[in-house]
């Protein structure tokens, strides 16, 4: 388990299949995500059921410490150990807990598990252009912007752009005390 003071991040289980249905047929939620939707609980524990014993994918609940609840999801994917590289995902699913900066504090634990745990060089992701909240968030938690893929989804009911970050691990080492979260190894 890895925690801030405010959340943990637990293995996804499949008691959490049906939040994440509810969020990616969520409209609101959705406007951020790449998800072909509507999804069915059905083919989520299909998807569950082969991610589960997949190497390259680290998928993550994140957990309210204060009542238990789940609020999101996170991890990393794609994980590659030749290159050492993988991608970053986080969704907040639970609107109340949004502009709450809890994505800082989940950058922190995901980064720290994926320079430290697994050795990686390089923690990439991309968000869609139309997400300038997101870009933002990701620039304050040390990733860089590394160029725009135009048009490159089709997903909420047109073409977005996406734009690519990134972040070294020599990146992560020199601001890391800046994080939300401080861990010692």
């Amino acid at each position: 388990m890895f925690e801030s003071e405010r959340i943990y991040l637990r293995p996804l289980e499949r008691e959490d299949l049906p939040l994440r249905v509810k969020w990616v047929n969520d409209p609101e939620v959705r406007q951020t995500l790449s998800f072909d939707y509507p999804i069915s609980l059905a083919k989520t524990e299909q998807w569950f059921s082969n991610v589960v014993v997949d190497d390259s994918r680290r998928h993550f609940a994140v957990v309210w410490k204060e009542t238990g609840q789940v609020i999101g999801m996170a991890g990393l994917i794609k994980i590659d150990r030749r290159h050492a590289r993988a991608e970053i995902y986080v969704t907040i699913g639970e609107k109340e807990f949004w502009g709450k900066h809890i994505v800082d504090d989940i950058f922190a634990i995901v980064f720290h598990y994926g320079f430290v745990e697994l050795n990686l060089h390089r923690i990439y992701g991309t968000i869609m252009g139309m997400n300038a909240r997101s870009r933002k968030t990701s620039e304050r938690n040390g990733l860089v912007p590394e160029g725009v893929l135009r048009q490159h989804a089709y997903c909420v009911g047109g073409w977005q752009d996406l734009h690519c970050y990134g972040i070294l691990r020599e990146d992560w080492e020199r601001i890391r005390g800046r994080l939300a979260v401080k861990f010692e190894d």
